[in-house]
């Protein structure tokens, strides 16, 4: 059985809810922007293998995080964001014997087991995102312009 499911819990866990994951402060052309990277977390589990009634059981749950990312672009003067999810995303994978449990928490403790993993990730791609964040500024400064 396979359930793909946004796990509020996991995210709560990395980013306690929409707040960002990591922050920057860019000032480009004479102006001030706050740059924030939002996770995204979807988890999912599934279960494969056989238990046979009299047999030792081959049967495992393997649980995994796919971490997309949110790119916030604030002006200083208040208007509206830009937002684009970065196109990397990044897969953290567990497993364990047995079944997967119905409704059990175990995409959250997979996200809080890697959170330093997730948080390098999301702190390396604002890294290397520093020229297309100022493209984006620039493009957008450029179609308000015109």
């Amino acid at each position: 059985m396979s359930f793909l499911a946004l796990t509020a819990a996991a995210t709560a866990a990395l980013a306690s809810g929409a707040a960002p994951a990591h922050s920057v402060q860019i000032d480009h052309r004479g102006a001030s922007y706050a740059v924030d990277y939002v996770t995204h977390v979807e988890t999912s589990s599934k279960a494969i293998g056989i238990s046979q009634g009299t047999r030792p059981s081959s049967r495992r749950c393997i649980v995994t995080a796919e971490v997309s990312v949110e790119r916030r672009i604030q002006p200083a003067s208040g208007s509206r964001a830009i937002a684009t999810r970065l196109p990397e995303t990044r897969s953290f994978t567990q497993n364990h014997p047995g079944d997967c449990r119905k409704g059990g928490d175990e995409g959250a403790q997979l996200v809080a087991a890697k959170s330093d993993a997730i948080g390098a990730h999301v702190r390396e791609l604002a890294s290397a995102d520093h020229h297309d964040t100022l493209a984006a500024i620039d493009a957008a400064r450029d179609f308000a312009v015109n």
